[in-house]
């Protein structure tokens, strides 16, 4: 009898400690169950839908609208060539004519420093033109801007340029005299000397 007493105590200990043991299972396959659902959402969310939402489901002053009057043109942008750009204002009834000087001298490559370089506007011109000096991609120095009938003789390095001959690029951006609305630019390879 003492030995049933005893194995009915400890199959009573151990049914109290699998009761205790079941709120911790339930809880860990909750959590499992949550974060599962979680990452079935976010991997839902990585594919775009095939079909739009309804607008009636979100309020239409939060989306905007497509405004399908335009058209783009097919195929890649590319940059224009200095011919293609003197066609389009040529177009727009703009004759350009350029009178830019082949070389830059700046006695110093100091930020500040003050050069020699001729660009004129001729009266002749229905624009504004606007020049800067490129070098390796960084504009080094630009000009105020250039009025028909108006020309600059020299240039402020807006950045330290070392010392010695420099193949640059003189872009020349030309904007409307009226409006001041940007046209279009050209591309010179000048020579930049810095002693």
């Amino acid at each position: 009898m003492t030995t049933e007493k005893i194995n009915e105590s400890k199959g009573k200990k151990e049914d109290e400690k699998r009761k205790r043991k079941w709120p911790y299972i339930l809880a860990i396959l909750l959590l499992l169950l949550i974060l599962l659902l979680l990452l079935l959402r976010s991997c839902g969310n990585q594919h775009s839908s095939p079909n739009p939402p309804p607008s009636s489901s979100v309020p239409s002053s939060s989306v905007p609208s497509l405004d399908d009057t335009g058209s783009a043109e097919p195929g890649s942008s590319s940059t224009p060539s200095r011919q293609e750009i003197l066609s389009r204002l040529q177009k727009q009834e703009v004759t350009v004519t350029d009178k830019v000087s082949a070389q830059a001298s700046f006695s110093s490559g100091a930020k500040g420093s003050t050069g020699t370089w001729e660009v004129e506007n001729p009266s002749s011109n229905t624009v504004i033109m606007q020049c800067e000096i490129v070098l390796n991609g960084e504009t080094v120095a630009k000009s105020a801007p250039i009025y028909p009938g108006q020309h600059i003789d020299g240039l402020t390095l807006s950045r330290q340029v070392s010392s010695g001959n420099h193949s640059v690029t003189a872009t020349i951006r030309y904007y409307n005299k009226d409006t001041k609305a940007y046209l279009g630019m050209a591309d010179y390879k000048v020579r930049l000397s810095v002693s």
